[in-house]
């Protein structure tokens, strides 16, 4: 009796399993398992829509907001009938129109930035409603947004060479409109108002141009992916398949309305196009590619209502790859070379005549400078009149222009050409260039004002207020062309603008003669000054005397250099000036005897340590490039250092 009493009370001591206890595991089970909640989705979402907010104002405005205020410099748009025509020669005229206007708004980065950025988040938030994507892929929805990212800040010198007019905000207005255009098409339901829809938005096409095409695209793939069993089966075709029909017939159609249009072109008309006289570049157009393509990704992402396990860690998983490979593609895309963001501003501070800021980004630069830098920086010290005692502080090697990857041939005459000789006195020659420069990339803000600024100073009247009438129309440039009327109306006040009287004293004793450069602005101004003489203009005098130094010809330099000293003769001769004289004393002393000549003792110094400190090195078997770069520290600010070692000057 006690042993069954016993394995009564073991048996009645066990817990025998219940549907209870099975629930409640269950439920600890499910609550380890990954869940994506709603609260957690709409983190996901708008964690990523920050993330790109982010990267693009740290990319846009604090890397480079120069280049997007240079982007409005060399854009376009007017409220001119006549523009609107010229847009719409081609399809996607309107978004070129409206990215045109847009454009405007850089002149201001931030603020052009944040239209921008704007923009991206719109479409990326229409995409999501569009496409009914679950807010769990928004990182993927978000890619089309980095891409235009990057087509912004990897185009470097093809900034001079684009030729479409609205590039800069073309590609994020045309993108908008397709995710628009599939957000609209799917407030139908029924089929007769999907065959309207579509035909409706396939007549964008003169309109939108290739982001027309785009959208019938998007259409037709999300269509095939809603479509029912349930419904007819020539429904189940002919929904899908009517998008894609009228993007084979309509650039056809249109080819024949438009005869600038090729027929090649047709079904990729508003695609950004790199080509310049010697290169056809194709790397800066991948990103619009990846741009077009991704989007038809988004009808088949997975809708199912909660992501658990493995599909949640897929969405973490995904999400997180995509940012972090956004975030490097952006910053090995974002161009950054020092000399091409000092060009951009030393021009930009050169036009508003900010001469002290030109020679801040001399005194910045890390290594060599460009010859354009060079120009410029000579430029700002001719009108602070410092060239005769400064020239030779700051770098004059000249390297040349570098692009990154890509293959471009930069000439100056692209650039920064125009400027240079309008500051020059040479307007003929400044006129020349933005008139050739316009008629093959497109007219710009700023090439009407150096328009305006020769047509003003050559008394052309006439001109110079068609240039100023169309700079009216502008949102930025209106009141610089408003001050600029007065001179139009009383031209004996331009000798005295402050914006002018250095040009037209330079202008006005040197004649209006315009012969050949062969495209080659610094060689053209070396040897028409260096070998120009003029005693009745001081400053044109000393700009002769400047460029026969950099021309390193003794012959050239005396008559010049006696000229100056007449002109200049209460006045103490500039320390450059000297070196140059007793230089060249003493390696042709047959010609000049300088014996007699008053030089400062810090003149004679330099120079004797100079000849000591360079003997002593060659001796010591070192080459000669080596021995510059060893007395560069002590005396590159010299003449001496400058026409030993100063070789090679690459311009372009």
């Amino acid at each position: 009796m006690n042993k069954n009493y016993n394995k009564k009370n073991e048996s009645a001591g066990k817990k025998t399993p219940s549907f209870a206890n099975h629930a409640s595991s269950k439920k600890e089970q499910e609550k380890k398992t990954l869940t994506i909640t709603p609260k957690a989705s709409w983190l996901i979402a708008l964690t990523t829509t920050l993330i790109v907010a982010i990267l693009g104002a740290f990319f846009l405005v604090e890397q480079n907001s120069d280049v997007l205020f240079m982007a409005q410099n060399r854009s376009f748009f007017t409220t001119n009938d006549v523009f609107i025509v010229e847009c719409m020669r081609v399809p996607g005229g309107l978004a070129n129109w409206i990215a045109s206007f847009l454009n405007q708004f850089f002149y201001h980065p931030a603020l052009g930035a944040a239209i921008m950025i704007g923009m991206w988040i719109a479409s990326m938030w229409l995409s999501k409603i569009a496409f009914k994507v679950k807010l769990e892929w928004m990182a993927i929805l978000a890619i089309p947004a980095v891409c235009l990212l990057v087509s912004m800040i990897d185009t470097g010198y093809w900034i001079y060479y684009i030729k479409q007019i609205g590039y800069w905000f073309y590609g994020t207005t045309g993108y908008l409109f397709a995710m628009i255009a599939v957000l609209v098409y799917f407030l139908f339901s029924k089929r007769t108002d999907y065959i309207l829809a579509t035909i409706f938005i396939a007549f964008t096409y003169p309109f939108f141009g290739w982001y027309t095409l785009l959208a019938l695209i998007y259409i037709s793939a999300a269509a095939l992916v809603r479509n029912s069993k349930e419904e007819a089966l020539a429904d189940r075709i002919l929904i899908p398949l009517l998008p894609l029909v009228f993007v084979g017939i309509v650039p056809l159609l249109s080819y024949f309305l438009y005869p600038e249009l090729r027929l090649k072109d047709a079904w990729i008309s508003g695609f950004p196009y790199f080509t310049s006289d010697q290169v056809v570049s194709y790397t800066p157009a991948i990103p619009f590619i990846i741009m077009a393509v991704t989007p038809l990704i988004f009808p088949f992402l997975p809708k199912q209502e909660v992501f658990k396990g493995k599909a949640a860690w897929t969405v973490y998983l995904t999400s997180a790859i995509i940012l972090v490979t956004s975030y490097v593609w952006i910053g090995k895309s974002n161009f950054q070379n020092h000399n091409y963001h000092a060009e951009i501003r030393m021009y930009c501070a050169a036009d508003e005549q900010e001469w002290d800021k030109v020679l801040e980004e001399m005194t910045r630069l890390p290594g060599d400078a460009s010859r354009q830098m060079v120009l410029l920086k000579n430029i700002a010290l001719f009108n602070k009149g410092e060239m005769g005692t400064k020239m030779f502080k700051y770098n004059n090697m000249g390297e040349a222009p570098s692009n990154g990857f890509d293959t471009l041939n930069i000439h100056m005459v692209q650039t920064a050409a125009p400027l240079i000789y309008y500051y020059h006195g040479k307007t003929n020659f400044a006129s020349r260039w933005c008139i050739e420069n316009s008629v093959e990339f497109g007219y710009n803000f700023n090439n009407l004002k150096i328009l305006a600024r020769c047509a003003i100073i050559n008394k052309e009247t006439d001109l110079a207020q068609k240039y100023l009438d169309v700079l009216k129309t502008s949102i930025y440039h209106k009141e610089w062309a408003e001050s600029m009327e007065p001179l139009i109306e009383n031209p004996q006040l331009i000798a005295e603008h402050k914006e002018y009287a250095s040009v037209y004293e330079l202008w006005s004793n040197m004649g209006s003669v315009l012969d050949g450069d062969n495209g080659l602005c610094e060689m053209y101004l070396l040897n028409y000054f260096s070998n120009t003489m003029n005693k009745d203009c001081k400053p044109l005098q000393e700009l002769t005397l400047n460029y026969a130094l950099v021309q390193k010809d003794i012959k050239l330099f005396w008559p010049r250099f006696f000229l100056y000293a007449q002109l200049h003769k209460d006045e103490p001769m500039p320390t450059h000036y000297q070196e140059a004289a007793y230089l060249y004393g003493h390696l042709e002393p047959q010609n000049v005897n300088i014996s007699q000549m008053p030089f400062d003792k810090n003149v004679i110094d330099r120079y004797n340590g100079f000849q000591q400190l360079s003997q002593s090195l060659l001796a010591s078997g070192m080459k000669t490039q080596e021995v510059g770069e060893a007395m560069k520290s002590s005396y590159g600010d010299t003449f001496y250092w400058f026409y030993f070692f100063c070789r090679d000057i690459r311009s372009y």
